[in-house]
């Protein structure tokens, strides 16, 4: 039998006879109102079950001291991880290790109650045999409780159910993880760092589902990717890139020209300059000419007469034109966007188109390119290139975020007497607001809503936290620094040293 146990979460679980027979699991109740309560000779052991993945801890303290022999279950069950506990004691387990009877699995949702495969059915069936759960699920009464605990104390053996087991440490291998439903968003300067994280998010958080085609792929719903800083004439093409300039330069007419070679039904390019004899490409230049704030610089791809009920409708649905301080900003929306095959393409494509705007509206720069993709997919047969691109480049452009541009952005942090002061100044550098607080926590609060970059928010934690253990301790603080620590040492005076942070 261990003698460090608990295996798992030691120091999370509030103990009393470690001996008697009966345990308490409050889900998310607080442990300190039992606890406080509660004598602590008519339990062994309280503890929370705050998510589902947590009664496979659960599982594997119980079986490395198998004195348990009942566990109440009371408390308010937020996460469902009650309910699968005691599917688990009633139901069992089915294929795969997964909890049979979890309303969650039964109802079609993604979302089931997996035990690790390490804990073995014979175990597991063990557990269910010999530890009796008494429902009292939605019950926060510890008066209730203790007077459930009285009964057990009466009723239940005590002593071991079965040998004490050990099982290996579960790694955990997924390859698909939860995410937005739909409005994923991705960022970056150039064409193939904005290509490259959205192999990345794809293969990451992509729904695994079948196609009109009948083949795998993984999709992800409503991406919205933006460059915002590579001319159409400097294009970086990096040599391990699945295109070549080559192809490229054949790829341009069939979007940038009406053109449309024998044996192809349509090209982008004749929809966009002559759609049923319409050059739509002029008429948005046309239209921004006359009207600089114009919202009606549209071209539209598909045709109501001819596209429903295609065997090969277009992907490319819509463009939009806006002119913004001097920039021209294209938008771009794809019903259907095969992110490996096709989107670089369509994004050098696109912003060569861009730029021709740009110069025909006259006195514009370049904008942004905002490329909407209501389905992003990889297809089952491109997931191991798209894996090894992402592998061998992804880190190419992960950047500092303090390096990085947030639009929304950037801020300067520092201690100013009993305080921490965070100024907030716009990407051209003009101070836009002061907060001020003394402690982490409140100011994150009021300068989360002015991040966009999840890594600009973490680095901003990070650096709120230094700054506050700098004011709570009287240590120097410079942002993007290691804070410098004055120890004094008996004898010696002081030294000073690096915390690392």
């Amino acid at each position: 039998m261990p003698l460090d146990w608990p295996l798992y979460f030691r120091d999370n679980l509030t103990y009393g006879d470690r001996e008697h027979p009966a345990a308490i699991c409050c889900l998310w109740m607080k442990q300190s109102r039992l606890a406080d309560t509660l004598s602590p000779a008519t339990y062994s052991v309280l503890g929370n079950l705050y998510s589902k993945d947590g009664i496979n801890y659960l599982l594997r303290n119980v079986l490395a001291r198998p004195t348990v022999r009942a566990i109440i279950v009371c408390g308010p069950d937020l996460t469902q991880s009650g309910a699968a506990l005691l599917h688990l004691v009633n139901d069992g387990i089915g294929e795969q290790h997964r909890v049979r009877g979890d309303p969650s699995a039964s109802s079609g949702q993604a979302e089931y109650t997996q035990i690790e495969i390490e804990i073995p059915r014979e175990a597991i069936d063990d557990f269910r045999a010999n530890v009796q759960m008494i429902d009292l699920r939605g019950i926060n009464d510890p008066a209730k409780v203790q007077e459930k605990l009285k009964e057990l104390g009466e009723t239940v053996p005590r002593g071991l159910f079965a040998e004490p087991r050990v099982f290996p440490r579960h790694t955990p291998a997924a390859d698909e993880f939860p995410a937005e439903e739909t409005g994923f968003v991705v960022r970056g300067a150039r064409i193939v760092e904005v290509w490259v994280h959205l192999l990345a998010a794809v293969l990451a958080f992509g729904r695994r589902d079948l196609t009109a085609y009948t083949v795998q792929q993984r999709e992800l719903l409503d991406v919205v990717a933006t460059i915002h800083d590579e001319e159409a004439t400097d294009f970086d093409l990096p040599a391990w890139l699945p295109l070549t300039r080559e192809q490229l330069d054949a790829y341009y007419p069939q979007l940038l020209t009406a053109t449309r070679p024998e044996n192809i039904a349509y090209t982008y390019g004749e929809r966009l300059f002559d759609f049923n004899g319409r050059d739509q490409i002029a008429a948005m230049v046309q239209d921004l000419r006359a009207t600089r704030y114009s919202r009606r610089a549209v071209a539209a791809l598909w045709d109501p007469a001819r596209d429903p009920g295609s065997a090969d409708p277009p992907c490319l649905n819509l463009l939009q034109a806006r002119v913004r301080d001097g920039k021209l900003h294209l938008t771009a929306y794809f019903r259907s966007h095969d992110i490996f095959r096709a989107w670089l393409t369509n994004a050098f494509g696109l912003r060569k188109l861009q730029a021709e705007i740009a110069e025909r509206v006259g006195d514009s720069m370049l904008g942004d390119l905002a490329i909407i993709s209501q389905s992003a997919h990889v297809y089952a047969d491109s997931w191991d290139a798209a894996r090894q691109i992402t592998v061998e480049h992804a880190r190419d452009y992960l950047k500092n975020p303090r390096l990085v541009r947030d639009p929304r952005g950037s801020f300067n942090i520092r201690v100013e007497g009993f305080q921490i002061r965070v100024d907030h100044y716009s990407p051209e550098g003009n101070l836009l607001a002061t907060f001020n607080g003394a402690n982490a926590r409140a100011l994150q609060r009021e300068i989360a809503f002015f991040t966009s970059r999840v890594d600009h928010a973490i680095y901003l934690g990070m650096e709120l936290a230094k700054a506050e253990l700098a004011l709570k301790n009287g240590w120097s603080y410079t942002q993007d620094q290691e804070l410098s620590v004055e120890v004094w040492a008996a004898g010696s005076g002081s030294s000073t040293g690096q915390l690392g942070l």
